[in-house]
C-alpha cells in the first residue's frame, strides 16, 4: 500500500499523527478497550459525529486517514484491516455533523472595528489577570499588522537588513498545495511605528517560549497548539463577555481578514496584497477576505519586490494557460 501524502509537509503529518493517537486513547477510553481495533476507532468516531462541526470532522478524519495509511505501509500484516477502515472513512460523509459551532468559519468576523479593537485593548490591559490576556492581544494586533496566517507565526523571524530596516521572514503555509507564489515571503516593516515593532516582538519572543516547550520525543507535547488553543479559547471568552448578542465573534483569524481590508483601503494593487498575504492567485484575497469599505487606514507594511515578481509570472502563465474559445457566441 502506497501512502498518500504528495501534499503532506512533515509538520502536518506529525500533527496528523498526534491528533490520531490522542484519538485512539478517546476511542480506547469511550469503549472501554485499551487497545481498539482499527474499525471499531473509526466506528466510534462516526458515532460521534453529532457532537462534531464539520471542520473538526474533516480534521480528525484526515488525521486518522494518514495515520492508518503510515501503519499499512509500514507493517504489512495489519495492512488489510487499515484498509478496511480507511475505506470506511473515505465513505462516509459530514451529513450528521452539527450544523452551527461557535468556533467555525461562518461565525468568525471578517473583520474588526476600530472601536471594536480599542475596547478588546482596554479589556485586556485592565484586567491584567486574565490568564493568556495580554498574549492573546499581542497575538491579534500582530496579525492585523502583518496579516500572518496564526499557524504561520511558528516559522516567522524577524531580522535586520543591510539598510537597518525590520523584515519579518514567513514561510508560506500553503505552499504545498500550490496556493502560494513561493516557500515563503518578506514583510517590509520599516515604516510601522516603535509600539507596533514591540506589540510584534512579543509576539514572536511568545511564540518561541511555546516551540520550546516542544518534545520530539514526546509526540503529544506541542507547545505551539497549545499557545494557539489557549489564545484562541481566551479570545472567545472575550466575545462573549464584551458582545454577549453578537452571533458572529472576532477570531485570531479576523486580523488575516482586517490586513486584508486595510491594504484594500490603502490602495495597494492585487499583485502586492498576494505578495503580503503569501497567495499565488491576485483574486483570493479580493474574494475570500476582508472587503476594502471595512479598510481603516495606517497601513505601514510594504511587500518585498521579488515577492510581487513571483506572483505576477505566475498569473500571467496561468492566464496563457486558460484554453482560448473563439468559437461564435450565438
Amino acid at each position: 500500500m502506497r501512502k498518500n501524502d504528495t501534499t503532506r509537509t512533515n509538520k502536518t503529518t506529525i500533527r496528523y499523527k498526534v491528533r490520531a493517537i490522542q484519538l485512539i486513547k478517546r476511542a480506547g477510553k469511550a469503549i472501554g478497550n485499551s487497545q481498539p481495533t482499527m474499525c471499531e476507532i473509526v466506528i466510534w468516531l462516526i458515532n460521534i459525529q453529532p457532537s462534531l462541526s464539520r471542520a473538526t470532522w474533516r480534521q480528525y478524519k484526515a488525521a486518522l486517514i494518514c495515520y492508518l495509511e503510515s501503519l499499512a505501509f509500514e507493517n504489512t500484516a495489519c495492512s488489510a484491516n487499515a484498509v478496511d477502515a480507511i475505506n470506511l472513512l473515505h465513505s462516509t460523509g459530514p451529513k450528521h455533523c452539527k450544523r452551527h459551532d461557535l468556533h467555525t468559519s461562518g461565525k468568525k468576523q471578517k473583520k474588526i472595528s476600530k472601536a471594536d479593537q480599542e475596547k478588546l485593548i482596554a479589556y485586556y490591559v485592565n484586567n491584567p489577570n486574565i490568564r493568556h490576556g495580554i498574549t492573546t492581544l499581542a497575538w491579534l494586533l500582530s496579525g492585523i499588522f502583518t496579516g500572518l496566517r496564526p499557524l504561520e507565526w511558528q516559522s516567522a523571524q524577524l531580522i535586520i537588513n543591510s539598510t537597518g530596516g525590520s523584515e519579518l521572514h514567513v514561510r508560506n503555509a500553503k505552499n504545498t498545495n500550490e496556493r502560494s507564489h513561493g516557500e515563503d515571503r518578506v514583510i517590509h516593516l520599516s515604516n510601522i511605528t516603535d509600539s507596533e515593532l514591540e506589540i510584534i516582538r512579543l509576539q514572536l519572543i511568545n511564540v518561541t517560549s511555546a516551540l520550546s516547550k516542544n518534545n520530539i520525543q514526546e509526540i503529544e507535547n506541542n507547545g505551539f497548539e497549545d499557545l494557539y488553543r489557549n489564545c484562541r479559547d481566551c479570545l472567545y471568552k472575550a466575545n462573549r463577555k464584551l458582545w454577549p448578542r453578537k452571533t458572529k465573534f472576532i477570531s485570531l483569524y479576523s486580523a488575516r481578514h482586517q490586513f486584508a481590508a486595510d491594504a484594500k483601503k490603502r490602495g495597494l494593487s492585487k499583485e502586492a496584497i498576494a505578495a503580503l498575504m503569501g497567495h499565488a492567485s491576485v483574486e483570493t484575497a479580493g474574494t475570500h477576505y476582508g472587503r476594502r469599505v471595512s479598510g481603516r487606514g495606517g497601513f505601514r507594511v510594504t511587500a518585498d519586490q521579488s515577492d510581487i515578481e513571483r506572483v505576477e509570472q505566475l498569473n500571467a502563465d496561468r492566464l496563457d494557460a486558460k484554453p482560448c474559445n473563439d468559437s461564435l457566441r450565438m
